[in-house]
């Protein structure tokens, strides 16, 4: 061998195999250094007070055009801005990214953004031969985009985060429209520690989220059998029912997706960010010391 390296100089170098879309999407996403992805709530329902009822939002639209692949398309492009704000992938490697389990092509990831962008949610531009697609913000005005909670006066309430195992774990391509429907939903509305569980009755679905409901109740089975989400029945009391109860169905996601895991990923990340800080902050005082 040791001759072998003498005389020949690219002895050992030999071809990576090529990884698999699953694989470059879990190696971005994981470069992103945050395990999830924030959204503002606006974007599953409007708020109060935001003109009359329904309260249905964009979502809602996904939904109901049956825009399944701009929809995937959305939530990665969101997923992966920290990395690719300042270097923006080629069309083509968003069609290996959105290839994972249903093959894509860079002309069905153009039609995708094109949607996103008719619904003001992408901004497109040409450089050179590329298309550059950038997100912006969740609520569909044509707002640059800025990230979820960094407005003045939105706090915690205003958004709701995605764990990178939705990706990671394989449930993106597990769920239909329906059942990513209602999965972020669930997000949506059990964010807070005070709400841990889902409780809007099946009737209430097309008022508040725009959503029918036979598609939530599609959504639900997939996630059952998907083995992300508990359910409990609970009997309250209700004079006007002719039995004096009713029943209330009480819904939550199960790790690593339920809302103590979220506040974990969203803690560990904070104090990431405060160690990085606190040590270009050290680097910065040594030097100035010198």
């Amino acid at each position: 061998m040791a001759t072998k390296l003498l005389t020949d100089p690219f002895a050992g170098i030999e071809d990576a195999p090529e990884p698999t879309p699953a694989e470059t999407r879990a190696s971005l996403l994981k470069s992103t250094r945050r395990g999830y992805v924030p959204l503002r709530k606006e974007f599953v329902q409007r708020r109060r007070g935001e003109g009359s009822e329904p309260r249905s939002s964009l979502l809602a639209q996904f939904v109901t055009n049956r825009r399944h692949r701009p929809l995937d398309a959305f939530l990665l492009l969101h997923a992966l801005y920290p990395i690719t704000r300042d270097e923006p992938l080629d069309l083509k490697t968003w069609a290996r990214l959105l290839s994972v389990g249903n093959p894509c092509t860079p002309n069905l990831v153009g039609k995708s953004f094109s949607v996103l962008e008719e619904m003001g949610l992408v901004e497109r531009a040409h450089e050179g031969r590329r298309i550059i697609v950038r997100p912006l913000k969740e609520t569909g005005d044509r707002s640059p985009w800025t990230r979820a909670g960094e407005d003045s006066g939105e706090g915690g309430p205003g958004f709701f985060v995605i764990p990178h195992a939705f990706w990671t774990g394989g449930l993106s391509e597990r769920l239909t429209m329906p059942g990513k429907a209602m999965f972020l939903v669930l997000l949506h509305d059990t964010q807070s520690p005070r709400t841990p569980t889902f409780h809007v009755a099946l009737e209430r679905m097309a008022e508040w989220y725009g959503i029918s409901e036979r598609t939530a109740e599609r959504g639900y089975r997939e996630l059952d059998t998907a083995g992300v989400l508990t359910h409990h029945v609970q009997k309250i009391v209700d004079h006007r029912h002719p039995i004096g109860r009713r029943t209330v169905h009480h819904r939550a996601l199960v790790p690593p997706f339920g809302t103590r895991d979220r506040m974990v990923l969203q803690g560990r990340t904070r104090a990431a960010v405060r160690k990085k800080v606190e040590k270009t902050q050290a680097v910065g005082t040594v030097g100035g010391a010198q």
